[in-house]
């Protein structure tokens, strides 16, 4: 991927948001920007460490743990225009076989499975319950590219 340098931070790179499937594994340039949100939801930057890989807990992986393995939040700000430098990443998206079945494979305690995602219930499990792994993720890109017509 990549994120040109830019004028306005506020626009630019990739807003909030977590990965679709079980994770994501990701080589990053010595640039930086990539930010992870932490459970008090703050910012804090995912420094590049030369030779190493990040890997983000995916929303599938969320889903067939019920929760235990929370998605990574997570966005990215481009190089600010001053700095003349481009920002680079080389994800891998690791997804299960569409025909897999993908149900919590742990008991939910509450009951109400309604907490499977890393931001408030991204996938709800109850719902979600022996769907298929392409099932979930249609469900996903319909929810983020849905249009109004």
């Amino acid at each position: 991927l990549h994120y040109p340098p830019s004028l306005d931070m506020a626009n630019s790179g990739c807003g909030a948001h977590t990965d679709y499937g079980l994770f994501t594994i990701l080589q990053q340039d010595s640039i930086g920007g990539l930010q992870v949100r932490n459970h008090a939801k703050k910012w804090i930057q995912a420094k590049p460490l030369r030779g190493s890989f990040v890997i983000n807990v995916g929303d599938m992986l969320s889903h067939w743990t019920s929760g235990v393995y929370a998605s990574t939040v997570h966005r990215v700000v481009s190089p600010s225009s001053s700095s003349g430098y481009h920002r680079y990443s080389v994800p891998f998206f690791f997804n299960p076989d569409h025909d897999a079945v993908v149900e919590p494979i742990l008991n939910d305690e509450s009951g109400d499975g309604d907490d499977c995602g890393g931001d408030g219930g991204i996938c709800s499990c109850k719902k979600r319950r022996n769907s298929s792994a392409l099932k979930i993720l249609q469900a996903r890109y319909n929810g983020t590219f849905q249009s109004d017509n």
